[in-house]
């Protein structure tokens, strides 16, 4: 389909709800393929008509189970297109939906189905149908999977009623992850849905005439595998490409993305940087385990793209190597997304510029965006092929109609780093029932306009912003200097034998960290086999007794690799780099209840948990000091005991700039004595 077609037949002019937006790509795109459904390695398409029919059937259903205006209509199930089903018939009932995953708690599915009353709950697998149903406090409750939801929608009639909702009407209430409390509903109506997925559109766009003509794919199609029930993937993919006319391939799981990829062949994909790491790091093993000359060959290829991806000119010479090396290297890359990519979205979280700048080098190019569940969700998005977007932290100018400015501590305007603070369409209307934390977030200046306090730490600069941190994850050391630790917990976690990191400090004197290695990685670098450690699921390696084996036969060498791997991807200063660390044997996962189900890390869980295991590391850490300071004492009085001796110049007062020349040698001594118990 023309682009221009995609731009033009649904906007803000003709379009006021979620509901018209599925209604209009019904008539607009008909028999145009939108959802697709991989069954037996062969994927089978729904048409929009066909995606319009269910959703009035759904809605049909909905009201005949009592559902009025402003009720709400929850469901728990992964991506596919009974899901989209259901969301469209919410709105089409003038509902809000109410999203969960599967893989959260039923505590967790009982409190926000409590909390949000909702009436009725669909439920995607048999195998969670008792659960939820004990989590339904009274709602009634529906199964894709046993057959009753497609029976009571094909006897619901597909007739249109005559109550639609309003663009000022609640559409979805998405309860927050929750990392450090229970989780909110954030209220998002169908104006700030539809705003922000229109405007998503429009910007992909964008992008998409900012490619080489050559690049620009004939259609768009995702192969979706970020959750429908997270804002992001609601909002960027779902919505946006429902509006565009383009096709969504449904992701079966994680695991078999790159499997169903090679069929599926998008292109485009919107995703976290968890994915486009798994890429980089797929081609990084691959690399290790060539021939060196290979690996040359391979290196060379990167950089010449690299350069390429910069706009440098190439001599006619580099460029023929460029196009040979592509071709023989670089584009079995691609073929491993299903050889069509021709741009990548991301969000959730933030892209390292080493994975950044290997993207685009082996022509990838990457739109990296920013906001919140709160802000509908998206603020910022990169213009593609801007310079600035490879600046650390980088997120892109302000989408239209959004403001954005930092503010200090008391919410005064800060000339440099401060709170980023938003206004704009996409602000939600409040939280669910929780005044006193809407008024927390939110604030309405003199002329009207209302603010909301994102508690992200960034700087604006020629209408370019960059994220510098997390203010509610910030902490003071004892010495007085602030931490930010997801940074640094970020860059420790590029290495391919480290899967996560917890890096603590608040009050102390010094960091400490919390390891959990790719078991899987580290056993193939020592044994120099094929691992039987797998990982079961993100973060989580088994079988628990292989890696206790593994571990206790090769503690030095693992403990050698992780602080080899430790120096080599820091990006600390010489205070934030952790005096002391251990290894755990398990990671920190959504089983665990340490993860919220976009897998962000709920710090406040992992202090309780290993509250014991940090506070062995300070007692080790404390330990050290008084051995150091008995041995200085003893130094002492040696040296006064000898007639004459000359006394110990004061050292000279050091400079910002000796103390930065400095620091690569404090980490290596406090390397030296950095790992404790592997056991714990």
């Amino acid at each position: 389909m023309a682009q221009a077609a995609m731009r033009t037949r649904i906007t803000l002019a003709n379009c006021a709800t979620l509901h018209e937006l599925g209604v209009k790509a019904g008539e607009t795109f008909g028999q145009l393929n939108s959802i697709g459904t991989c069954v037996k390695g062969k994927w089978a398409w729904t048409s929009f008509a066909e995606r319009a029919m269910k959703a009035r059937q759904c809605a049909n259903l909905l009201r005949s189970l009592g559902v009025r205006r402003g009720d709400r209509v929850a469901v728990i199930s992964k991506n596919r297109e009974e899901w989209v089903t259901a969301a469209y018939g919410s709105y089409g009932a003038s509902a809000a939906f109410v999203p969960m995953y599967e893989q959260q708690t039923p505590q967790d599915w009982e409190y926000i189905i409590k909390d949000s009353g909702a009436k009725v709950l669909f439920v995607s697998r048999e195998d969670l149908l008792d659960k939820a149903k004990r989590a339904a406090n009274g709602a009634q409750v529906l199964c894709f999977d046993d057959g009753s939801f497609r029976a009571a929608i094909d006897g619901a009639g597909d007739g249109e009623s005559s109550e639609a909702p309003t663009a000022r009407d609640l559409a979805t209430l998405i309860y927050t992850s929750g990392t450090t409390g229970k989780p909110k509903g954030v209220e998002l109506t169908h104006h700030n849905l539809l705003w922000n997925s229109l405007t998503m559109k429009e910007l992909a766009l964008d992008n998409v005439e900012r490619l080489p003509p050559r690049a620009r794919p004939e259609k768009i199609r995702t192969l979706s595998i970020l959750p429908w029930a997270h804002i992001f993937g609601q909002s960027c993919e779902l919505h946006a490409l429902t509006a565009m006319g383009a096709e969504m391939a449904v992701a079966t799981e994680a695991i078999t993305f790159l499997e169903e990829a090679a069929t599926a062949k998008p292109t485009a994909i919107i995703a976290v940087p968890a994915l486009y790491n798994r890429i980089k790091d797929g081609f990084d093993k691959t690399k290790a385990a060539a021939k060196p000359w290979r690996r040359r060959l391979a290196d060379r290829a990167v950089a010449l793209g690299d350069r390429k991806a910069r706009k440098e000119k190439l001599g006619w010479i580099e460029h023929a190597e460029w196009a040979v090396l592509d071709r023989l290297i670089l584009s079995k890359v691609r073929a491993k997304l299903g050889g069509r990519v021709c741009f990548l979205c991301s969000g959730g979280a933030a892209i390292s510029t080493e994975v950044r700048n290997f993207l685009e080098a082996i022509r990838l190019p990457v739109s990296n965006g920013y906001g919140l569940t709160e802000t509908s969700p998206v603020l910022t998005c990169e213009i593609m092929g801007d310079p600035n977007n490879r600046l650390p932290g980088s997120i892109g100018v302000p989408l239209p109609g959004v403001r954005i400015r930092t503010v200090d501590e008391r919410g005064n305007d800060a000339n440099g780093p401060g709170e980023l603070v938003a206004s704009g369409p996409g602000v939600m209307r409040g939280y669910w029932h929780r005044p006193d934390a809407t008024e927390s977030v939110l604030s309405t200046d003199a002329d009207g306009t209302t603010w909301f306090k994102t508690g992200d730490q960034g700087v604006v600069k020629d209408g370019h912003v960059r994220i510098v941190g997390r203010i509610k994850e910030k902490y003071k050391l004892s010495n007085g200097k602030y931490v930010v630790p997801t940074p640094l917990e970020e860059a420790f976690s590029r290495s391919p034998f480290i899967s996560q990191v917890f890096v603590y400090g608040d009050n102390k004197t010094h960091n400490v960290a919390l390891v959990a290695p790719d078991w899987t990685a580290l056993y193939e670098k020592i044994c120099e086999k094929t691992s039987p450690i797998v990982a079961l699921r993100p973060f989580d390696f088994g079988p628990r007794d292989k890696i206790e084996d593994f571990l206790e036969s090769h503690d030095d060498q693992i403990t050698d690799i992780i602080a080899a791997e430790l120096r080599a991807h820091s990006v600390c200063k010489s205070y934030e780099f952790p005096a002391k660390w251990t290894v755990l044997t398990e990671g920190f996962t959504v089983a665990r209840g340490m993860l919220t189900p976009k897998l962000s890390l709920r710090r406040n869980v992992v202090l309780k948990e290993h509250d014991s295991d940090l506070a062995a590391l300070y007692d080790l850490l404390a330990a050290d000091q008084d051995a150091n300071q008995a041995r200085d004492a003893c130094a002492t009085a040696s040296s006064s005991s000898f007639e004459g001796a000359a006394t110990t110049p004061l050292a000279p007062a050091t400079s910002a700039e000796d103390e930065a020349k400095a620091e690569p040698k404090q980490q290596q001594q406090q390397q030296q004595q950095h790992h404790v118990s592997a056991k714990m």
